[in-house]
């Protein structure tokens, strides 16, 4: 039942993303975390005023013993993730970094995690308890 009152929520439930990178900052623009989001809210199918993006630069990363730029990326979401879904959003990341930031495709690494809504915070309750007093249950 829970299931069934949050599909009329997951468009709102927030996806939180993390951009870790051995990049240094001063290579990264300032509007990175913005058109990013865009990125993603148009893949994800949520509004952009949910998605939260941290973007942790010139991390000490390497990837396959190798020198050189790599990029690590955690997303965690309510919905909005799956098999294909996510093979859609790794393809649209991915060429986002690869073009702006240079850092080759294949070191750009993707995880995502579908988050039972319980396990969000926001707003002071979680969005498991927010939907079941919208619903008035």
């Amino acid at each position: 039942m829970l299931r069934r009152l949050l599909s009329t929520s997951s468009k709102s439930a927030m996806p939180m993303i993390r951009v870790a990178t051995n990049v240094q900052p001063t290579a990264i623009p300032e509007n990175f975390e913005v058109t990013l989001t865009d990125i993603l809210a148009e893949s994800m199918g949520k509004p952009r005023e949910r998605i939260m993006i941290e973007v942790d630069a010139g991390r000490r990363i390497m990837h396959g013993a190798q020198p050189g730029p790599v990029c690590h990326i955690v997303v965690k979401s309510i919905g909005c993730l799956g098999e294909s879904l996510n093979i859609q959003h790794t393809q649209r990341v991915t060429d986002y970094i690869n073009g702006l930031l240079g850092v080759p495709k294949d070191k750009i690494l993707l995880e995502f995690y579908d988050l039972s809504p319980h396990q969000v915070g926001f707003n002071g309750t979680t969005v498991a308890d927010a939907v079941a007093k919208r619903e008035g249950k």
